[in-house]
């Protein structure tokens, strides 16, 4: 997959990429209750308090798609993780609520 340029993606795009790489990295900044609730397969789940020291868990060099629960959060962390060098990454609009919506509507929506 090319990389992904903008910084921002709807669900609907996300999920067009993810079905064209299995190995996509999700990176999901939700707390762990909220994890519980709903979560997409295969993302990778580092909390918003842990970003700075588990950074390195994270492939600069790929796209890096953030979510939350509604993107304000992963906004964030976009920014953030911009600011640090990875710049293929993308912000979630909507989150994961937009995904259980949209996408996926057996993930229960909280």
């Amino acid at each position: 997959m090319q990389i992904y340029q903008n910084s921002e993606i709807t669900v609907h795009q996300l999920n067009e990429l993810r079905e064209e790489d299995k190995k996509i990295q999700i990176l999901d900044v939700r707390e762990d209750t909220e994890r519980d609730h709903a979560h997409i397969k295969k993302s990778i789940h580092i909390k918003l308090n842990e970003i700075t020291r588990r950074l390195t868990e994270l492939d600069k060099n790929r796209n890096i798609f953030v979510m939350c629960h509604t993107g304000t959060r992963s906004h964030t962390v976009v920014k953030w993780l911009k600011s640090q060098g990875y710049h293929h990454s993308v912000n979630v609009l909507g989150g994961i609520d937009a995904w259980a919506a949209l996408i996926d509507r057996s993930i229960r929506r909280y």
